[in-house]
């Protein structure tokens, strides 16, 4: 009977220090992608001017989008699907099967959103006009498809250190590209950022790869009559991933739209630095969400003593930094300007208010996933962000930017209020 405790002690404990590296390593992973991508926007604020700097972010903001609307889904359904394949044969026509299919849906998605896009928006009628802008547009598409479900494949084998390697290789090389680009032609305008994320995307595809072959299961070839029916069996829970991780980013993208149109562009760059200084500690909890998630669909049993591990890691890592961002807060935000300061501050302290219940329902989400109780998450998902976006366009005309915040809170509260009335249900055996 103590071998048995013995075994089971070993085990959790195996676990949860999977849970705590690979957190960290996704943590890691972030924090690298932040500091580089600043460098890089300095450089090319310094070097280019503002018009081409201003093109070359519209375009790649509209690449990385059209990226994550093909994939999101997919990743998350490698997550659930990898360790359920135990040969190599399985994992590779899983892998292969997806990437597969979501690059020749992304080629096709750029290439139709093309004139869409030229005449939605006016600054990126360049996408029809200029014919290098074009053709990088959808190869960068492309290539950060790839490589995005690389990275949900490290995550899923509980490897996510390579994930950090992966990321910080190619965001290294976007930096290194723009500034000789620019030094070797002053003049090349736009191209030279759209290129450089391009260029960026198809290292990272080529390191995503070779760190596959090496470190997890050695690569080969797949018959496509295997692929279909590889697919048709991903299909229906990558939907339901899809509509998850849609639905937990709506708010990340309308919120600063809802407070544009209710209170204007100025009211909203206080808004979007304060939520971008803000965002360093949501973080946190995804993080740890996708190590869950990993780590749980290697071995459901135990949910419970795992996320109530993981819930430790949380609070560990969210307190202390709330504190520092709290203390420090007002000075950062001082540095754009007064008025940065003056707005945002109140906004950051509700800001900060709500990652605790954000971590509840990161945690939960994670926990249905496992479960496979996918329409579930996206209803949860979904509650919060209808609450958050709704709540917003009533809540800015009265209160100012700091309405978005008290909606913000507001969802994550009726979140984690949803979950601690359901909790036996979602971590029911």
């Amino acid at each position: 009977m103590r071998t048995a405790e013995r075994g089971a002690a070993l085990l959790r404990a195996v676990r949860t220090d999977s849970l705590t590296r690979n957190s960290v390593s996704i943590m890691a992973t972030s924090v690298v992608n932040a500091g580089l991508g600043y460098l890089y926007w300095t450089a090319a604020a310094r070097l280019m001017p503002a018009t081409d700097v201003g093109l070359g972010s519209a375009v790649t903001s509209a690449m990385v989008i059209l990226s994550l609307v093909v994939h999101l889904g997919a990743g998350a359904g490698l997550i659930a699907r990898l360790p359920l394949r135990k040969s190599r044969a399985d994992w590779l026509l899983t892998v292969l099967s997806t990437e597969l299919a979501c690059v020749v849906a992304t080629f096709v998605l750029a290439v139709v959103a093309l004139v869409p896009l030229a005449i939605l928006v006016p600054p990126l009628r360049s996408l029809v006009t200029s014919p290098a802008i074009l053709v990088w547009f959808v190869i960068g598409a492309v290539c950060w498809t790839a490589a995005g479900l690389l990275d949900y494949v490290f995550i899923a084998q509980r490897r996510s250190g390579l994930m950090l390697y992966r990321n910080a290789v190619s965001s290294a090389g976007k930096l290194i590209a723009l500034v000789a680009v620019v030094l070797v032609d002053r003049h090349a305008g736009a191209v030279a950022i759209v290129g450089t994320w391009a260029v960026s995307g198809l290292v990272g595809v080529g390191v995503g790869l070779l760190l596959c072959h090496t470190r997890l299961n050695r690569l080969g070839r797949i018959r496509l009559r295997d692929a279909r029916g590889e697919l048709r069996t991903l299909v229906r829970p990558t939907v339901g991933h899809h509509a998850i991780s849609v639905c937990g980013l709506v708010p990340t993208y309308l919120l600063p739209v809802v407070v544009t149109a209710q209170l204007g562009t100025v009211a909203n760059a206080y808004f979007y630095v304060t939520w971008m200084v803000g965002s360093a500690i949501f973080m946190i909890s995804p993080a740890v969400a996708s190590a869950i998630f990993a780590e749980g669909s290697h071995n459901p049993s135990g949910l419970h003593q795992l996320t109530g591990h993981a819930l430790r890691v949380v609070l560990s890592l969210v307190v202390p930094s709330v504190a520092v961002i709290a203390a420090a807060g007002q000075l950062v935000l001082h540095a754009f300007g007064a008025g940065y300061a003056a707005f945002g501050y109140p906004l950051l302290l509700v800001l900060l208010a709500s990652t605790l219940p954000d971590a509840v329902t990161n945690v939960a989400v994670a926990t249905l996933r496992i479960r496979g109780a996918l329409p579930a998450a996206a209803l949860l998902n979904g509650m919060m962000a209808t609450i958050s976006v709704v709540g917003a366009w009533f809540l800015t005309p009265r209160l100012g930017i700091v309405g978005a915040g008290w909606a913000w809170l507001g969802a994550q509260l009726a979140g984690a209020l949803v979950v601690a009335s359901a909790r036996r249900r979602i971590w029911a055996a």
